[in-house]
């Protein structure tokens, strides 16, 4: 989660944020709690309920950060926040309604874009999250989920050959991303290039070794190694040429 700053932090408050990002989840509520108990600090009860969130105390977190956004209505953080949760509990109407208010208060948040994106692509509505990809490039060009996120809306839009685009971008940027290697494998077979689809299929299962054994029974060496160089086809998208 983003750190917010506050005045008058006190050392027990931060103490819990410091086992937060040592992701010790549960013990960093312990803190938290601790000092609501005593106090109504606002970074405290965020750190609670970013710990809740991470703890899959969905009802717990949802109920401060909208006690939080009662007091400050403006705050990206809770905003940005309390939108992740209500994604995570399929509450995709005010997941929306929180990501559009953020938008509407810091309109150059790419983050915010890709995670709007990301909605629109699990509500099937195709233009609308390419709009917000194309936004999120805009403002960082250098963050592989917004070309994986151009990439599949392109890809469920038929255009097989922006998506392969798209997605060779967003595995430059991060070769390890096994969802941009599936979703290019499925835009070449729409494409007819069964082999390099079965090489990224390959590939996507060699990052997870437990899958790997039994693919390769089933296809044997009918692909070879690869690794992303090998499909720097030729580049339309102006942003994609200045990621290359």
């Amino acid at each position: 989660m983003t750190k917010t700053t506050k005045k008058n932090i006190t050392k027990q408050t931060d103490d819990g944020w410091k086992l937060f990002f040592k992701r010790k989840f549960d013990d960093a509520s312990v803190v938290f709690n601790s000092v609501l108990e005593t106090q109504d600090d606002h970074y405290a009860k965020y750190g609670r309920a970013c710990a809740s969130f991470r703890g899959n105390n969905i009802e717990l977190a949802i109920r401060d950060l909208t006690e939080l956004l009662d007091a400050d209505d403006k705050n990206i953080d809770y905003l940005h926040t309390r939108a992740l949760v209500y994604g995570a509990d399929e509450n995709y109407d005010k997941a929306m309604k929180d990501l559009t208010r953020l938008l509407e208060l810091l309109p150059d948040n790419g983050e915010a874009w890709c995670d709007l994106g990301g909605l629109y692509l699990i509500r099937e509505d195709f233009p609308s999250a390419r709009d917000c990809f194309e936004r999120a490039a805009d403002i960082n060009k250098a963050c592989s989920f917004t070309w994986l996120g151009k990439g599949i809306a392109a890809l469920n839009l038929k255009e097989y050959r922006k998506a392969i685009e798209y997605l060779n971008v967003s595995i430059k940027l991060d070769g390890k991303l096994t969802l941009a290697y599936l979703a290019r494998a499925e835009a070449f077979f729409s494409n007819n290039q069964k082999k390099e689809a079965l090489k990224d299929v390959k590939k996507s299962l060699s990052l997870d070794r437990a899958f790997f054994g039994e693919f390769k029974e089933t296809f044997g060496d009918e692909t070879n190694n690869n690794t992303e160089n090998d499909h720097k086809d030729d580049l339309d998208d102006e942003d994609a040429i200045e990621v290359y």
